[in-house]
C-alpha cells in the first residue's frame, strides 16, 4: 500500500511509519524535516510546514495514495486544504481527531462508556483545539469529498511521549517517596490510548472500505482510576504502594506547584472498531511497563513541579495517619 503520513516523525507518527514499513508499506512522510527518525532512509519525504497551506498544496503537487493519514490537521482550514492540495489523488483519508470532541467532561458519578455519536461537533466555546478538531470532522462529514475514516483516541501513552505527562508521575513513583493523588469524587477513571496500538489502528483502516465514513474511538480496553494508575506503575517499578489521596482543595492550598495529569473522568467507547476492524488493544499493563522503561532511559528533565518534591513528601508526611 502507498501510505502519505502527514506529520510522522514523533509519537505515535513515528511508530505508525513503523509499522506500515514493517508490514511492507510503501510510504511517504510529509513533515517539516526537525527530526529524522531511524527509518529516515527507508521513505520518501516531503518537507513543509502544513500550516503553510499555499506550500502544501506545491508540495502534493502530483503526489498520489491509497490511503493520507493526517495526524496534525486541527482545524477546518487544514484538512481543506490537504484535500485540495491532492485533488481526488487519494483513495482514502484519515483524520486524526481526539477525545477532546466530547463537548460534556461533567463527570458522571456512574461509568458510561461514550460511543461516538455522543460528541456534539456543534459545539463551540470550549479550547480552540476541541472546537478545530469537531470543525474538521465536520467538513469530511459534509461534503463527503473522498473515502474518509475518523480516529479518535483520548490521552496516548507510550515510548517517545514529548508532553511528559506521565513523566509526571513515573518519576515520583520511582523515587520511592509517597505520591500525592487528587482525592475526588466521582473518582479520576479513564481509557487512555498506547502509542502503537494507536498506530494499528490506523492500519487496520487504511484503504480498508469497512472504515469508509465511519468514526472510530481508539482507546485501551481496562479502565482506571488514577490511584489504580499510580499503584500499578509502583508495581512495575518495584516500590511499594506510594498513593496518599489529599483533597483537591487542601491541595491546591498548600501545594499549588503541584499540578498533576489525568486527574479527569473520561471513558470512551471502542466497541465499533473492534467489532468492524477487529482491534485488539494491548493489555494495559504491558504497554505501561515499555513505557515507564523508556523514560526512566531517556535522559529526560525532571517532571513538572519535581523541583517542589521534598515538599510533597513533607505534605504526605502530615496526612499520614502516623502523624495524627
Amino acid at each position: 500500500m502507498r501510505l502519505l503520513v502527514i506529520g510522522g516523525t514523533q509519537f505515535f507518527g513515528r511508530a505508525l511509519v513503523e509499522a506500515a514499513l514493517a508490514r511492507g508499506d510503501a510510504v511517504t512522510v510529509l513533515s517539516r524535516g526537525q527530526k529524522r527518525p531511524p527509518f529516515w532512509d527507508r521513505i520518501s519525504h516531503l518537507a513543509v510546514d502544513r500550516r503553510d497551506h499555499r506550500a502544501l498544496a506545491h508540495a502534493l503537487r502530483g503526489v498520489s495514495a491509497d490511503a493520507v493519514i493526517d495526524n496534525v490537521a486541527f482545524t477546518e482550514a487544514d484538512v481543506r486544504a490537504a484535500l485540495e492540495g491532492l485533488e481526488g489523488r487519494a483513495g482514502h483519508y484519515i483524520l486524526t481527531s481526539t477525545g477532546s470532541v466530547y463537548h460534556d467532561f461533567t463527570p458522571p458519578a456512574i461509568l458510561r462508556p461514550l460511543p461516538e455519536e455522543a460528541a456534539d461537533l456543534a459545539a463551540r466555546g470550549d479550547l480552540p483545539y476541541a472546537e478545530g478538531k469537531r470543525a474538521a470532522e465536520q467538513l469530511l462529514q459534509a461534503e463527503r469529498a473522498v473515502p474518509f475514516t475518523i480516529i479518535r483516541p483520548p490521552i496516548v501513552q507510550g515510548p517517545h511521549d514529548a508532553s511528559l505527562r506521565g513523566w509526571f508521575w513515573y518519576q515520583r513513583v520511582a523515587d520511592g517517596g509517597p505520591v500525592l493523588v487528587p482525592a475526588l469524587y466521582p473518582q479520576p477513571a479513564w481509557r487512555q490510548a498506547f502509542s502503537r496500538d494507536l498506530a494499528a489502528a490506523f492500519l487496520l483502516a487504511a484503504g480498508n472500505p469497512a472504515a469508509f465514513g465511519k468514526t472510530y474511538n481508539v482507546a485501551s480496553a481496562e479502565i482506571l482510576t488514577l490511584e489504580d494508575f499510580v499503584r500499578l506503575t509502583a508495581r512495575i517499578a518495584g516500590v511499594p504502594d506510594p498513593v496518599v489521596p489529599v483533597a483537591q482543595e487542601r491541595l491546591t492550598e498548600e501545594a499549588p506547584w503541584y499540578e498533576p495529569p489525568y486527574a479527569h473522568r473520561f471513558v470512551m467507547d471502542i466497541s465499533r472498531i473492534q467489532r468492524d476492524l477487529g482491534f485488539r488493544p494491548t493489555p494495559y499493563a504491558e504497554w505501561l511497563e515499555e513505557t515507564i522503561r523508556w523514560h526512566m532511559s531517556a535522559g529526560l528533565p525532571v517532571a513538572a513541579g519535581y523541583a517542589r518534591r521534598e515538599d510533597e513528601v513533607a505534605l504526605a508526611a502530615r496526612l499520614s495517619p502516623a502523624a495524627t
